[in-house]
């Protein structure tokens, strides 16, 4: 009895690694990873779109401009487009980096971010924290969200 379910079992284990479902291949992936892309969404106030422009080209775009001569981000775009309703977001801040890794914390990448930062405030001097402090007074942010670019095949 001892062998019989003994020789059961193991000719249970054969048929299940012999079967179809196991031999087929897998299906190929649907897309390549791309590019990982913050994106944060901006609400204008009425009227305010060119001076939060001025303002944007002063401070992030000079910041942007220095993370990617540091090789600390890929890109950076802005997009700006009519808001659907009275809620909708007109502004889009989008910054592209190689990778989710490159978010996680890393005191080195950090270290140099903040150099780029200093480097920006210290080429404005009092006029960035003037400038960055009237931000609240032109727009809302209305949500921020991380995205992975793909590549359909």
């Amino acid at each position: 009895m001892k062998k019989l379910a003994l020789a059961m079992t193991g000719l249970f284990v054969i048929v299940l690694f012999l079967s179809p479902k196991n031999s087929i291949a897998q299906e190929p992936d649907l897309y390549d990873e791309g590019s990982v892309w913050s994106l944060t969404f901006v609400k204008l106030h009425a009227n305010m779109g060119e001076d939060y422009l001025k303002g944007l080209n002063k401070t992030w775009k000079a910041s942007m401009d220095g993370l990617v001569k540091e090789k600390l981000i890929k890109s950076y775009k802005i997009l700006m487009g009519e808001a659907s309703n009275a809620y909708d977001f007109d502004l889009i801040l989008m910054t592209e980096t190689e990778n989710f890794a490159m978010m996680d914390p890393n005191p080195e990448r950090d270290k140099k971010m903040d150099t780029v930062e200093k480097m920006v405030r210290d080429a404005m001097g009092d006029e960035f924290k003037k400038t960055v402090s009237s931000y609240t007074t032109m727009r809302d942010i209305t949500g921020r969200k991380t995205m992975r670019e793909i590549f359909l095949k």
